[in-house]
């Protein structure tokens, strides 16, 4: 294991364009968070839907753990103010206050929680504060076929991806990494949730962008733009039909690709 800053450093470029080297569909190398403190918690909900802990199952450490880092929140460290903070879960006057998460969308993810996998009444929060700095976060030791000197038909790929939206190459990275149109659309919201147009993130596939939910319709239209949002209506939309679209029009096209190779 090497952290992501000393590699950087030997190969003479900035930590983040490593980190966008290892999100990007070129390569399957991914980046590891190892804390040396930190602990999670385990909750039920009950058949009144009341939060308690999980019977049986004790606190989880977190500290010297090799943790797998969920996609939206790896797209944000990219352009993450150091050290990113965790709280840990509190009690008001109803009981636990928010600041949980479900299995999907935890930001880290210690090994060992695969008995959780489809149990929808169960949630995480973080127990003891959790503090993430760019020392926290590795790679496997020299990966050699990381860093590539581009190729003039990789440059002439970055060109054509440059005078195309950011959703379809989002799409055509999701597409070639096997994931599926619902999930895909499910990360688009839940970066968009993060980011809030001021917070800019790491578009998987496309590159550093402001992305918001739609005031009007949330649930079915995201906004996109390069620069901050200044107003609630800034920046260019795009809703679930279109992206519906989008993914049927690559999924054709990928397919046709496919299928017109020689043999």
């Amino acid at each position: 294991m090497l952290r992501i800053a000393d590699y950087a450093k030997r190969s003479g470029i900035e930590w983040y364009e490593v980190m966008r080297l290892c999100i990007s569909d070129k390569t399957t190398i991914q980046p590891l968070l190892i804390l040396t403190h930190g602990e999670l918690r385990v909750f039920e909900l009950d058949d009144d839907e009341m939060i308690g802990d999980f019977p049986g199952q004790g606190p989880i450490p977190l500290a010297f753990e090799e943790c797998e880092m969920n996609p939206a929140f790896l797209a944000r460290l990219i352009h993450a103010k150091f050290p990113v903070v965790f709280k840990p879960v509190t009690k008001n006057r109803e009981g636990y206050a928010s600041d949980f998460y479900q299995l999907g969308d935890m930001p880290l993810r210690p090994p060992g929680l695969e008995k959780f996998e489809g149990m929808d009444r169960v949630w995480f929060a973080f127990n003891k504060i959790v503090s993430i700095d760019l020392e926290n976060i590795w790679i496997p030791n020299e990966p050699a076929a990381l860093i590539k000197k581009p190729t003039l038909a990789a440059k002439m790929e970055v060109a054509a991806i440059k005078q195309t939206t950011p959703h379809t190459q989002y799409i055509s990275h999701q597409f070639n990494n096997g994931k599926s149109k619902y999930e895909s659309w499910t990360l688009l919201k839940k970066l968009a949730i993060h980011s809030k147009g001021t917070e800019q993130i790491e578009l998987l596939g496309f590159g550093p962008l402001y992305l918001k939910r739609d005031r009007k319709d949330p649930e079915r239209t995201v906004r996109y733009s390069i620069t901050k949002f200044n107003a609630p209506d800034d920046g260019k939309t795009l809703n679930k039909h279109a992206f519906d679209n989008a993914w049927s029009r690559i999924k054709t096209r990928n397919l046709h690709k496919t299928s017109t190779k020689p043999t």
